[in-house]
């Protein structure tokens, strides 16, 4: 029914929708967003057909809400029994937000229709499978949840670690009285900034390359003997060090909010909870920061950070000497332990020179958004070029 459905259009609409296998009773009537479902029930459930779910899928809108399903009887027919509200904080989650995140009970099966043809089964927050270009295949990677990314950003964690200790350590002689901060939170933060830039470059639909360097060697890649020609580089300066200006002072009001709630230890799912007006300010900023970062993106060539979120400068191009790239790595799985041996016949520009700079720079990490809303991470890894197709939670058309 779903798979129908998504090959329907609403006018001019393309079908989106999120449906819920479940009894409406397992839903808290006295709950709703942001930190719980609102389960809206018909008086007579609706018959669960592709024509009613284009119907409906027009008011629940499919980053706000679910449409719920269930058995009528033993014959295999099902009914939409009504409606669940789940505010938007799933999806902020998936883009770099720190949610709450409410998600039907992990029994229930979910199924998101994301554009024609392709649709995304799981349970939860999981996703379990998708049909994607005819294909039944199993959920995209996640980059995050790899061990080689988080490890190319070990000395800049390190650094803000030791600069946020700093600040702890005046503060506690202040009399203020300050939470720990799990390492899961910092790593948290950190990846929040990149989620969320690369979500708002797929939003921006006109494809662009991110850069990010150690920031040791930033200067010489950039220099006039270096790979990258930056047309437009900022000047040195605190502006151009303001995101990773914001992330330190994000780390600092978790830990004062977290102290002021009487919480000894924050973690990931402890921070998710925290209600602070200052938190909010700096997430606020840290948003506007994505949002230029992805502008700057569509001007022609990459957009140049070092991995201390450094904002060099912009329009980047990516040429010089530099050695010629036959074959790369795809890999099928987080660490590239499996993987599959291409060559570049498919691949454009942006890609191929992406391909260029991580076989001249080893320690370059590049980030390369299609037009058509794909995300590549490209790096030199185990000893070869090699990129992975990263998933982000956007709808087709």
């Amino acid at each position: 029914m779903a798979y129908q459905a998504s090959l329907l259009r609403d006018e001019d609409r393309t079908v989106h929708a999120r449906i819920v296998v479940a009894r409406p009773e397992e839903f808290d009537p006295q709950r709703g967003p942001p930190d719980g479902l609102q389960p809206l029930v018909f008086d007579q459930p609706v018959p669960y057909t592709p024509e009613e779910l284009r119907r409906l899928a027009v008011a629940a809108k499919y980053h706000r809400a679910l449409v719920g399903v269930r058995p009528l009887g033993d014959d295999g027919r099902c009914g939409i029994w009504g409606m669940l509200q789940s505010g938007p904080g799933w999806i902020q989650m998936a883009q770099g937000g720190r949610g709450p995140a409410p998600a039907p009970p992990l029994s229930a099966l979910l199924v998101r229709v994301l554009g024609p043809g392709r649709i995304a089964v799981g349970r939860g927050l999981s996703t379990l499978a998708e049909l994607r270009g005819g294909v039944v295949g199993g959920p995209g990677m996640d980059l995050f949840r790899s061990q080689w990314v988080p490890a190319r950003f070990l000395t800049a964690r390190s650094e803000l670690a030791q600069l946020h200790a700093e600040a702890r350590a005046t503060a506690a002689a202040a009399g203020e009285r300050w939470a720990d901060l799990g390492p899961d939170v910092i790593r948290l933060v950190s990846q929040a900034m990149v989620r969320r830039f690369l979500a708002a470059m797929v939003s921006a639909h006109h494809g662009g390359t991110v850069i990010m360097l150690p920031h040791e060697t930033a200067g010489d890649a950039v220099s006039g003997s270096g790979p990258l020609r930056m047309k437009y580089a900022f000047s040195d300066g605190e502006p151009r060090r303001r995101y990773r200006k914001l992330i330190l002072g994000l780390m600092c009001a978790i830990a004062r909010a977290g102290g002021s709630a009487g919480v000894a230890s924050v973690d990931g799912d402890t921070y998710a909870s925290l209600r602070d007006h200052e938190l909010s300010t700096l997430q606020d900023a840290i948003f506007e920061m994505s949002q230029l970062i992805a502008a700057l993106s569509e001007v022609d060539g990459a957009v140049v950070l070092t991995k201390r979120f450094e904002l060099l400068g912009f329009g980047a191009e990516i040429t010089g000497d530099l050695p010629d790239v036959h074959r790369v790595a795809r890999a099928l799985d987080l660490e590239a332990t499996d993987f599959i041996a291409e060559p570049l016949i498919a691949d454009g520009t942006r890609h191929r020179s992406a391909y260029r700079l991580c076989s001249r720079v080893p320690s370059a990490l590049a980030l390369v958004v299609s037009q058509d809303g794909g995300v590549r991470f490209v790096a030199h890894h185990n000893g070869q070029v090699t990129f992975w197709d990263h998933a982000i939670e956007m709808l087709d058309g």
